[in-house]
């Protein structure tokens, strides 16, 4: 069996990083670099303006010690704990771009100003939510893309939902003929009733760091066996981590297919998602 992922969470209260002469994202990303200093993957500060924005609560992120510094929410900064072992320098480099630290001190506020990464998250009416297992998981490698299935009420619909995602659309739309041969279908009552977050936490990247793969992980929970179409939840595990939408099975193996070659991006699925 896989080792389990391991994990560090270090929660600090300093005086010394804030107050009048709060200290700037030079200083801090300078502190992380010195010599035989432990390196952290990320590291989040609050600040007046994480109590002040209600909504949003935006936390100032460092990420390694290239000096690298954003604006991020509470709830993606624990999306982003949950993948972290994945490696998430390019997804940083993208909330660098999208919510970079040198906003002024106003322009977090502002109506028509600059969001930190993950506000959507924030805003969501089924915002993501970890909570730990009642037992562990066992690890999920993905060797492809992966197909949780989470629900063990209706076998029959659970062969349903594999058909229509081995199926696609058919012969006349899809050129692959069958879409098992990139998806790996987990059917494990370990899962059973295991969260979006439960799981995108045990996915632990495969040998082959070229291999064609998605970085979401798939999952088949109870809507996905009961609702027309068998909606599959998608779970980004990098650039939206944690943000999950649903698409119909039929058009599950096209999708990641697609999202692997680069071709596509989540966002031209996730305006399908109902």
């Amino acid at each position: 069996a896989e080792a389990s992922i391991p994990r560090r969470l270090i929660v600090a209260e300093e005086p010394g990083w804030g107050g009048a002469a709060r200290a700037t994202p030079q200083e801090i990303a300078a502190a992380f670099d010195r010599p035989g200093a432990w390196i952290p993957d990320l590291v989040v500060l609050t600040d007046a303006r994480t109590a002040r924005d209600a909504e949003a609560r935006p936390l100032l992120a460092f990420s390694g010690s290239d000096g690298q510094a954003f604006w991020i929410t509470p709830r993606q900064t624990a999306m982003a704990y949950l993948a972290l072992h994945r490696g998430l320098s390019f997804t940083f480099d993208g909330f660098a771009e999208e919510a970079p630290a040198e906003w002024e001190e106003g322009e977090l506020e502002e109506e028509d100003g600059c969001e930190p990464a993950g506000f959507a998250l924030e805003t969501r009416t089924d915002p993501p939510r970890y909570t730990p297992p009642a037992r562990a998981l066992p690890v999920l490698v993905q060797e492809t893309d992966l197909l949780v299935r989470t629900d063990f009420g209706d076998d029959a619909a659970w062969a349903s939902v594999v058909d229509r995602v081995r199926r696609g659309r058919g012969a006349s739309l899809d050129v692959i003929e069958d879409f098992g041969e990139y998806v790996t279908f987990v059917d494990d009552p370990a899962f059973a009733g295991a969260t979006p977050e439960q799981v995108m936490a045990q996915v632990r990247p495969g040998a082959d760091p070229e291999a064609m793969i998605s970085d979401t992980v798939l999952i088949a929970d109870t809507a996905t066996l009961r609702e027309p179409g068998h909606p599959v939840r998608v779970v980004p595990l990098e650039d939206e981590v944690g943000d999950s939408f649903r698409v119909d099975a039929e058009v599950t193996g096209i999708m990641v297919v697609n999202l692997a070659l680069g071709n596509m991006d989540l966002g031209d699925w996730r305006e399908d998602d109902a």
